[in-house]
């Protein structure tokens, strides 16, 4: 979580401002939308009961049930992280709560906590965080050439849960030049 950090710290006034190449939201927003994402994580509270969701793409599946609602209200959320905080804020708020967040990651381990697409394990909601945040470093990384080095491990990590919300026979299909049917996105 620090690199993404370190690169807020290099971002030009013009690079913030530019578009992210996701919708309308600039890089600012989308800086603010991962930062948020760290936030939210370091707010989880752990429950007594088992969980709803049994994995990382269960949670994308509950939150893809929730249609286009959902992704408006994030990208909504987004832009009012971003207009309410300065850059030095988001940068410091998201450099600071990195510890924090893997200490209580560490803390909570396997226990379950209640995520806006239902209960889960803490390990398989922070699989969903490394997916954000792979996905939109990527993201930075394509309107911003050279801004960071995207972790091999998260890479692996973001595409084993990307897999698993692939219907397996099609992803074969598709990875082989076989007719398949339409496979992707499983993710927008």
């Amino acid at each position: 979580m620090g690199d993404l950090a370190c690169v807020g710290l290099v971002l030009t006034d013009v690079q913030w401002a530019s578009a992210s190449g996701l919708g309308e939201w600039t890089v600012r927003e989308l800086y603010a939308h991962v930062g948020r994402g760290v936030t939210t994580t370091a707010e989880l509270v752990a429950v007594g009961s088992g969980p709803e969701l049994p994995d990382a793409a269960s949670y994308f599946l509950a939150l893809r049930e929730l249609g286009p609602t959902g992704a408006v209200g994030v990208a909504a959320a987004a832009k009012e992280w971003a207009a309410e905080r300065d850059v030095g804020t988001l940068v410091g708020d998201f450099d600071g709560l990195a510890a924090k967040v893997v200490a209580d990651v560490r803390a909570v381990g396997t226990g379950v906590v209640t995520t806006i697409a239902g209960t889960m394990r803490m390990s398989d909601y922070v699989l969903t965080r490394v997916l954000e945040a792979t996905v939109h470093l990527l993201d930075l990384v394509a309107v911003v050439p050279g801004a960071a080095e995207v972790p091999e491990a998260a890479l692996r990590r973001a595409v084993d849960v990307l897999t698993d919300l692939t219907p397996p026979a099609e992803l074969i299909a598709l990875a082989t030049g076989r007719p398949s049917g339409v496979v992707f996105p499983v993710l927008t």
